[in-house]
């Protein structure tokens, strides 16, 4: 269920990636997760990155929509791929149908950071990206570096961080992961989410809300 997608245009995304992430400083915040706020001070934080968010359907910044739009688009070619190859995933999916949520994130993390605790991305939080309906998550790995992939709990699999390599996988408990932190690199990642649903009607809500 955990599957990886390597071609030379995943490759220049991630090169994009990077390359925006450098120059768009003003987009970018200190990186947050779901039950990052420890009730203990002396707790580490789940995650240390600096992300930029991003819309895929927000046309305000060009620069920022078209490098959404394109990052999508990828990532919607390899679910193809991915419900091609696990038909009957698509068909035990609500409405028979998923989605790649337009908002996600870029992060990156500097030596000694990373996502270090054990987690999942589904949750019961109420929020744009509507996590309830969350069936698969996505990481497209936008730089090589050594020992800072991501390992996952109950499988014992690790995929290492390789540029231009995209990874999905199912976003509920069942694989529980964290990534890997390298104490003198830096590692830069796409990562967003994969819904239950169809675009239009999660587009619809939205709106509405």
């Amino acid at each position: 269920m955990i599957a990886s997608y390597r071609n030379p245009s995943f490759e220049a995304v991630a090169d994009g990636v990077v390359s925006f992430f450098d120059l768009r400083k003003d987009l970018q915040r200190s990186g947050v997760s779901f039950g990052n706020d420890a009730s203990s001070t002396k707790a580490e934080p789940a995650k240390v990155s600096t992300d930029i968010s991003l819309v895929s359907i927000d046309r305000s910044d060009p620069e920022a929509f078209a490098l959404s739009d394109v990052i999508v688009r990828g990532v919607t070619a390899a679910l193809n791929k991915y419900l091609q190859d696990r038909p009957l995933f698509r068909e035990c999916s609500p409405e028979q149908s998923l989605f790649v949520i337009p908002i996600f994130n870029i992060q990156r993390y500097g030596p000694g950071e990373g996502f270090k605790r054990w987690h999942c991305d589904w949750t019961i939080s109420d929020e744009a990206t509507e996590p309830v309906h969350r069936v698969l998550a996505w990481i497209l790995y936008c730089n090589d570096i050594d020992l800072a992939g991501t390992e996952f709990y109950w499988q014992g699999h690790y995929e290492s961080a390789e540029r231009g390599k995209l990874v999905i996988f199912p976003a509920g408990p069942s694989h529980i992961h964290r990534g890997r932190v390298n104490m003198r690199g830096t590692k830069t990642i796409a990562t967003g989410w994969i819904n239950a649903g169809t675009r239009e009607a999660y587009l619809s809500r939205l709106a509405a809300s």
